[in-house]
């Protein structure tokens, strides 16, 4: 599964998805890498298919928000009207623009329609499309609560049923992850956000908690009492009920390797996120200068445990199935491996703590050692 760092040649996993090359809200190289770094230390022909799909969530991405901050600029509806003539005929004419993309997705996905995998690929990658349309706009308000979390399962929870090695039936639960993903974003992002004017918190829980969006969007909401209350709520009440829908994430049984090892780097993520969030008492100005600095900190020991996994396992195949004779995780690596009950328990010990209001005192193996 993992390959030797000498064997890498110094690539990061942003380089390969062109993280800077495009203009955009902003560069987001140590986001990726905070991301996907993991994604680098696997096999040749496993890591392949993940670079190919974070490359194109990162390219639809930057064409959206590049028609956001440029008015007058097309590329992503052209980008979409190709898609739907592919979806229609079945067929990506040579005259497309985006013909190159389009061909890989082409070959990808629709020569076998029958295979439930590609069904739902197809379906997710539409939605995905139709979500960036939707949300990729200026002066964006979300009304409610139910709102904003139909616009985290649309462009998160798609995105993570079209990732590669999914079987089908797990499809349900990889968009109950990707919501959750979107929602950690959100908040990293909040104090990014608002410095472009675009602030995602629901107007049904701004107004509950008499919270002004104009003094989120001028960062001067950070210290406010009111705010505070209303992260503590996002946290300690709205929270839980994603983390919950993951539950079986931790218990499946036919999950590929690569997608053990990606929830288990994505929830230390997420519990870093949350922690430091606490520790900023939520002042969401403060935040990024030190998250990111512990994330440079963070990832080359995350990295370093990643090589130090055992190679002794094989898979059978590329279309999600893997080999049930040894065992995928290494000790070293993650406590999940121990059994899925392990895994359970460490989620509900987190949902515990945040019914407590507080995040749990961990150190920063509670996943992976």
């Amino acid at each position: 599964m993992w390959v030797e760092s000498s064997q890498m040649n110094g690539l990061t996993i942003s380089s390969l998805v062109g993280s800077s090359q495009y203009k955009a809200i902003a560069d987001d190289t140590l986001k990726d890498e905070d991301n996907a770094a993991w994604v680098m230390g696997l096999e040749p022909h496993i890591r392949q298919e993940w670079v190919e799909r974070i490359t194109w969530i990162r390219f639809v991405d930057r064409l959206a928000e590049k028609e956001l901050i440029e008015p007058g600029c097309a590329n992503f509806q052209r980008f979409c009207a190709e898609w739907q003539c592919l979806v229609r005929d079945g067929r990506v004419r040579p005259d497309f623009e985006y013909a190159a993309m389009l061909s890989k997705i082409h070959d990808r996905w629709f020569k076998d329609q029958t295979n439930p995998v590609n069904q739902l690929s197809i379906q997710a990658w539409n939605q995905f499309l139709s979500a960036s349309t939707r949300y990729h706009q200026p002066d964006l308000v979300v009304p409610t609560l139910k709102a904003y979390e139909a616009m985290l399962q649309a462009l998160s929870g798609s995105c993570f049923q079209f990732l590669p090695f999914l079987p089908a039936q797990l499809g349900e639960v990889a968009y109950a992850f990707g919501t959750l993903d979107q929602f950690f974003n959100n908040l990293r992002d909040l104090q990014e956000d608002a410095a472009q004017g675009i602030c995602y918190l629901p107007t049904e829980v701004l107004q509950r908690f008499g919270v002004d969006r104009a003094a989120i969007l001028e960062l001067r909401a950070g210290q406010d009492v009111n705010f505070q209350q209303m992260m503590q709520f996002w946290l300690d009440d709205y929270l839980p009920t994603l983390l919950q829908k993951t539950i079986s994430l931790f218990s499946a049984t036919d999950l590929h390797p690569s997608w053990s090892i990606w929830r288990d780097w994505s929830f230390h993520r997420y519990r870093r996120i949350e922690r430091v969030f606490r520790e900023c008492h939520f002042d969401y100005t403060l935040f990024p200068q030190i998250y990111w600095a512990e994330v440079q900190q963070d990832l080359p020991a995350q990295l370093t445990m990643l090589q130090a996994q055992p190679r002794d396992y094989s898979l059978t195949s590329l279309d999600g199935r893997h080999s049930r004779v040894r065992q995928p995780l290494s000790t070293k690596f993650s406590r999940l491996r121990r059994g899925t009950a392990r895994g359970v328990r460490v989620l509900q010990n987190w949902l515990y703590h945040l019914s407590l209001k507080k995040a749990p005192e961990v150190d920063s193996e509670t996943f992976y050692c």
